[in-house]
């Protein structure tokens, strides 16, 4: 109850504060309005890459990511003092902005106003009597519904990551949370343009079809490295950014009754590090250990696979329609029953087969998840939504 009527406060005075923001800033109104918005939160870095994609756009981060360090247009949440007044700045902010741009594509489930009380209704509601295009682009729990995958998952018989998040989420599957992304998927069905959402992985309360989750792997950085297959001595990676959702505990039980067995190989584990430092590990990893809950490989698997490294995953496009042609051949589909016997076989498999693996893999990067690749297709969603 409390919590009920703290949160209606914050959002009364943040419409206020819009309101007024957008008055005063249409007095200085542009006399066509112009230009592409990507918010309003970093995740896996894709607010960062979708906005160096996309020309034209400025990208607006009101929260700070403790696993990257990029630079963003208009960084609300940088320092400490912007953080603490966020929930201020970015309604008068969004009243600016309003005003000058005219495609605002939302990253994950936060919007300029809080989400708790409407989903964005209101918000996504001014945007569209402002004459404003949105796009919402989902990237996981903002958006999956624990009631409707967990149904899939025993639809299946297998466990989901709705089985195990709340564990290492308690709360996340209330009914309050649930309410939450009902009304997140109800504001987007009425009034987006195109939503970019995995239709099964992110199950939904989303009617209409949505795009496939896109990735911006930087051409420059994709590389082969023929050399780390040389080596006699293996080495295999697990980078965990939820270890209980991401199968940590199944990967450790593989790892040591593989090691108990004789297998002779180099384990490394990080959880909690830099971007920076994972993605200087995959380049000598020869194979990478993803998440085994999941029905798409989530941007550290691209990250594997960029970095030429045979990646084990659950990501299965017979379940997931939305990925692109070739997935399956481009990883080892390694649902969490398959962790031990698959990892075995890859150590098993000499060099040269690992290698066309990764091979395999880093060649569907190139071809499906690459910045130009991504922003061709975003800037044909762009151009079907102004027709």
């Amino acid at each position: 109850m409390i919590r009920s009527v703290f949160l209606n406060g914050i959002f009364f005075v943040q419409k206020l504060l819009f309101n007024i923001s957008l008055c005063f800033f249409r007095v200085f109104s542009w006399k066509e309005k112009n230009g592409i918005i990507v918010g309003v939160e970093e995740i896996a870095s894709i607010l960062y890459s979708l906005g160096s994609a996309l020309e034209g756009s400025k990208t607006v981060n009101l929260c700070k990511n403790l696993y990257y360090n990029e630079n963003y247009d208009y960084y609300v949440g940088k320092y400490r003092y912007s953080k603490v007044f966020r929930y201020l700045i970015s309604p008068i902010l969004f009243g600016y902005l309003i005003n000058k741009f005219k495609v605002f594509i939302y990253i994950s489930g936060n919007g300029f106003l809080i989400p708790h009380i409407d989903g964005r209704e209101y918000e996504f509601k001014k945007l569209k009597q402002n004459d404003c295009k949105i796009i919402c682009y989902f990237t996981g729990s903002d958006i999956r519904s624990f009631k409707l995958l967990n149904e899939f998952g025993k639809k299946h018989g297998m466990d989901v990551i709705t089985t195990f998040q709340p564990i290492s989420h308690r709360g996340i599957d209330s009914k309050e949370k649930e309410n939450v992304r009902f009304m997140l998927g109800q504001a987007a069905d009425n009034y987006a343009s195109a939503i970019f959402n995995p239709s099964t992985d992110q199950m939904a309360y989303i009617s209409r079809s949505c795009y496939p989750f896109l990735y911006f792997a930087d051409e420059k950085k994709i590389k082969y490295f023929p050399n780390k297959f040389k080596q006699e001595r293996k080495v295999v990676l697990h980078a965990p950014s939820s270890p209980i959702i991401k199968g940590t505990p199944l990967v450790r039980s593989a790892v040591k009754q593989l090691k108990e067995e004789g297998y002779n190989f180099d384990y490394i584990e990080l959880i909690g590090v830099s971007n920076e430092v994972v993605m200087e590990q995959l380049a000598k990893a020869h194979i990478v250990l993803n998440e085994f809950y999941a029905l798409v490989p989530g941007v550290f698997g691209v990250e594997a696979m960029m970095n030429n490294a045979a990646l084990l995953t659950s990501a299965n496009m017979e379940l997931e329609t939305s990925l692109f042609v070739g997935a399956n051949d481009a990883w080892v589909v390694t649902p969490y029953w398959l962790v031990y016997k698959n990892l075995k076989a890859a150590l098993d498999a000499p060099m040269e087969i690992l290698k066309d693996q990764a091979d395999a893999g880093t060649r569907w990067v190139e071809q499906y998840c690459t910045y130009s690749f991504s922003a061709k297709y975003l800037n044909k969603v762009l151009e079907e939504i102004d027709d």
